[in-house]
Parts: C-alpha cells; structure tokens; sequence
C-alpha cells in the first residue's frame, strides 16, 4: 500500500470519526425519564352455577282456562326470577374495574 492510499484511508477515518459528535461539548445532555404508565385489564368474573341455571318453563296440560292462567302464572314467575339472575350477572360485570 502506497503513502498516498494509507493517508487517504486515515484523513476518510478521522472524518467519520468527527462527524459521531452531533452535539457540541458545552450543550448538556438531557436525560429523558420514563413514564409511568397504568394499563387497566379486564379480569374474568365466574358467574356463580346458580345465576346460570335454566328458568324453568310452565306449559298448559289441559286445554282450559284455569290450566292456561295458571301455566301463565307459573312462567311471570319464572320469569321474574329469569330477570333477577341476570340483574346479578350484570352488576358483577359491573363491579369490574
């Protein structure tokens, strides 16, 4: 290798080397401080076997009227019952954060 191709090789080191400094000596070098960051996770709630059970259905054996105003007692009943389980399966969703 020539003097000429070695000096070269030095003067293209050197300015690679000077261009690594972006910031003059006397500028101070800012710390950036992380934040703090919360995340809220939604947590599986088991919904207790009691407040999953079947409402029951009532039907009309007999083809008269008292069996039918009976049957449809037995399910407003059901029904109301059907609702109250699902008041309850809503307000532990909404007891989630």
């Amino acid at each position: 290798m020539s003097q000429h191709s070695a000096a070269l090789i030095l003067a293209l080191a050197v300015a690679t080397l000077a261009g690594c400094a972006s910031r003059p000596a006397s500028e101070p070098q800012r710390i950036v401080v992380p934040e703090i960051v919360t995340v809220p996770v939604r947590e599986y709630v088991p919904v207790p076997a009691e407040l999953t059970r079947a409402c029951p259905e009532t039907r009309a054996e007999q083809r008269t009227v008292e069996a039918v105003v009976h049957a449809y007692n037995a399910n407003v009943l059901a029904l109301r019952q059907c609702n109250r389980q699902l008041r309850l399966i809503r307000a532990l969703e909404a007891d989630q954060p």
